[in-house]
């Protein structure tokens, strides 16, 4: 049996990588290794960046993709947020806050899969914002042990942003996917 490879599955590859490079980059962070791991950060997101203009640019687009980046995205920041937690230097309710979010948004999407059809999500401009926000509250926390101020500052503001964002991006997800379950359900009953 002959495999074919098609270079549509860069993309898919890169995500992949983004979702391995989360295990040194929890090792670095648990070691202490600050600028190991915000380099290693960089990396993701430099891949983040580049499968999704790939993706683009050469309409390069798989349902595989469509599922494996936000997949890597939630993979790495759940992750760093329970490792930042663990290691004292974010509080509990926040990173409770951002997995109960991607939990409710997997569940509502379950639903909808279930009870209407095959979602096609859309990430909207507060749910962009979020992940864009998580990001970066996540290097100023892991900045902020390298060179406390000004860093210490913006880790505050930027996770009191991150609840902010966090709570409207889930509610945002609830709301729009109700009316939309409800349209199709309306039309076809």
């Amino acid at each position: 049996m002959k495999i074919r490879f098609k270079l549509s599955y860069i993309p898919n590859a890169i995500c992949i990588l983004r979702i391995v490079i989360v295990i040194p980059i929890i090792i670095a962070l648990w070691n202490k290794q600050h600028l190991n791991a915000l380099v290693l950060i960089a990396i993701a997101g430099l891949s983040d960046f580049l499968d999704g203009f790939l993706a683009k640019t050469y309409n390069w687009r798989t349902n595989l993709g469509a599922t494996l980046d936000p997949a890597a995205d939630k993979v790495l920041l759940v992750s760093l947020f329970v490792t930042l937690y663990l290691m004292g230097l974010i509080p509990y309710w926040l990173t409770a806050v951002v997995i109960i979010r991607d939990v409710m948004i997997l569940f509502g999407l379950f639903l909808y899969n279930y009870f209407v059809e095959r979602p096609k999500p859309e990430p909207s401009f507060i749910s962009k914002l979020n992940t864009f926000i998580q990001i970066f509250f996540v290097l100023f926390i892991i900045a902020s042990q390298i060179i406390i101020q000004p860093f210490q500052f913006l880790s505050i503001l930027m996770g009191s942003i991150v609840f902010l964002t966090s709570v409207l991006s889930g509610l945002d997800y609830w709301i729009t996917w109700s009316k939309k379950a409800k349209f199709i359900l309306t039309q076809s009953g």
